[in-house]
């Protein structure tokens, strides 16, 4: 496993490191070094030099700036180690990348930063296409494939496409189209949009009615792609199971707080309707688990909930 060193100016460096462990959890591979308040280049020479005698193997360095004082402290004493590589222009998502694709160069990750860097408003008034409605519904010619939907994953999350998903699980799973089932999303051309800037452009997105969603995916629409099949809320699954649909695990991630829920794990509250609704998906022999993120434990969902 790579070591990664986040090394910075003050504080950043942990403060990113704290932002990648809410969304990926604890990593043991990830470190940091900063230059304090009132250190100096010797203050922090001196950290640097003891952090990288604890780590063993190949070590990637990310700078939060080209030409700081971090960044030339690790290039005075790690030019010419082959085991050492170092990347400057520090970023969540160039971090989060590194974090999750052991095998990345340093070159690769300096590509991928720049795509990270979008003009957001500019970017929601373009004309994005998202599949609303799959009018289609000849499904003669995917006859071979139906029922043989090739399910990576199933999963329960309240926020949708978002940096636990699209950031970790999606690419992880070599995914290669994301479906959200859901009425509200699906009739909402914003939310839409913004779910296709959520999701990695290299994955193909669907935002679909629930029923139609099951349609599809039941009949072999979607062929042998990869498919993360994804969920706003228990009552969605339910609808979708009997709408036809069917998959043997769901996986559930993120459900909020509401008034008058009860917390099942730290990230997921339920209400006493929501209590009822998976125990009707539990009673058509779909296994239910909990787990935020692919590090963590995956635990039966039912027994958390019934105790």
């Amino acid at each position: 496993m790579k070591n990664i060193l986040l090394i910075s100016h003050g504080a950043m460096a942990e403060g990113v490191k704290g932002s990648l462990e809410m969304i990926v959890g604890h990593l043991e591979q990830i470190h940091t070094v900063s230059l304090k308040p009132d250190g100096d280049n010797i203050q922090f020479e001196n950290d640097l030099l003891a952090k990288m005698k604890a780590l063993n193997g190949q070590t990637l360095i990310i700078a939060d700036l080209a030409g700081g004082t971090p960044c030339n402290v690790a290039v005075k004493n790690y030019l010419e180690d082959d085991q050492v590589e170092i990347v400057a222009g520090m970023s969540l998502p160039l971090v989060i990348e590194a974090a999750v694709n052991s095998t990345i160069t340093a070159d690769e990750l300096v590509g991928l930063s720049k795509d990270s860097i979008v003009n957001v408003k500019a970017k929601m008034q373009q004309t994005v296409e998202v599949t609303a409605t799959e009018v289609e519904t000849d499904f003669d010619k995917y006859k071979e494939y139906e029922g043989k939907a090739k399910l990576v994953n199933v999963r329960i999350d309240e926020r949708l496409i978002h940096g636990q998903v699209a950031g970790i699980w999606a690419t992880s799973l070599d995914t290669q189209r994301i479906i959200v089932a859901n009425d509200e999303a699906a009739a909402d051309s914003l939310q839409k949009s913004s779910l296709r800037m959520a999701a990695p452009t290299s994955i193909r997105l669907s935002v679909l009615p629930v029923s139609e969603a099951a349609a599809n995916i039941q009949k072999g629409k979607y062929g042998k792609q990869r498919i993360f099949l994804l969920f706003k809320n228990p009552a969605d699954v339910l609808r979708y199971l009997e709408a036809g649909g069917s998959f043997e695990t769901i996986n559930v991630g993120n459900m909020s707080y509401k008034e008058g829920a009860r917390e099942v794990t730290k990230s997921i509250q339920v209400m006493e309707e929501e209590e009822t609704v998976f125990e009707v998906i539990a009673s058509k022999g779909v296994k239910i688990t909990a787990q935020l993120v692919p590090n963590d434990p995956s635990i039966d969902f039912m027994d958390k909930l019934r105790n």
